[in-house]
């Protein structure tokens, strides 16, 4: 029995660093959340990316706890401590479905949430005007390597290509030297030819799938904990004292 509660201590010790170390992961995706927020935020209805960040850095910080709670099973183990611990174990399983469901919902649901935003940017854009929604474009198309809404005929529709009459699109959207690429639209060999929106929805897509990569196995580590838990609970029964009758008599 102490061999194995011994045992028990030392595989929670490890799973408690391993939890620890896993803890750098959702803070990456949290900062993959707010980069791509501040790229897009011009563009997006509302900051709806600041939540899925904001349940990242949540998980994280927890994880992280939970994991030196689990580390400190080897030096000394308390009921309060398990208690601790498994309540940690089912916040974090709550947080971690709601982050992984919120990065699915805006990954398929961003085609038609943005649509009128992007297109109400671009429509006004002026060229060389400085005005935001020009700056607001270029910068957009120039770091996210795309061209347009859609894809980058889309700014055939769009007031700036129709009142500029040289059947060219803005020169962010060129994808070679700028010395060569005039944004002549048709050539689009040398320009960005996927939209941005798209653009929009791969980067959300792969934060999406880098994170329930991420969770599957941590699901999983943090319910082998709950189990030793529960088998260490069950295999040392709490002593109990008999009841000295005569003190009653």
């Amino acid at each position: 029995m102490c061999g194995s509660n011994r045992f028990h201590r030392l595989l929670l010790a490890v799973l408690g660093a391993v939890l620890t170390g896993s803890s750098a992961v959702p803070v990456i995706g949290g900062i993959f959340f707010l980069f791509t927020d501040r790229r897009y935020q011009h563009f997006i209805g509302n900051d709806y990316l600041l939540l899925p960040a904001g349940l990242s850095f949540a998980v994280a910080a927890l994880l992280a706890l939970t994991g030196i709670i689990g580390m400190f099973f080897i030096i000394n183990q308390s009921r309060c401590r398990q208690g601790t611990f498994l309540y940690l174990i089912l916040i974090l399983f709550i947080l971690e479905v709601t982050t992984g469901t919120l990065g699915y919902i805006n990954s398929v649901q961003v085609d038609t949430t943005d649509l009128d935003h992007f297109n109400e940017i671009f429509r006004n854009y002026t060229g060389n005007n400085p005005t935001f929604e020009s700056r607001a474009v270029d910068r957009l198309q120039q770091q996210s390597q795309c061209c347009g809404v859609k894809n980058y005929t889309d700014w055939t529709q769009f007031p700036w290509f129709i009142h500029s009459g040289n059947n060219s699109v803005p020169v962010s959207c060129c994808a070679r030297n700028l010395t060569i690429c005039t944004g002549d639209i048709e050539e689009p060999e040398l320009l960005y030819t996927e939209g941005c929106l798209y653009t929009l929805r791969d980067e959300l897509r792969w934060i999406f799938l880098f994170t329930l990569a991420w969770v599957i196995p941590v699901c999983f580590l943090q319910s082998l904990g709950a189990l030793i838990i529960c088998l260490q609970t069950n295999s040392d029964p709490t002593q109990y004292q008999l009841l000295n009758t005569d003190n009653f008599s």
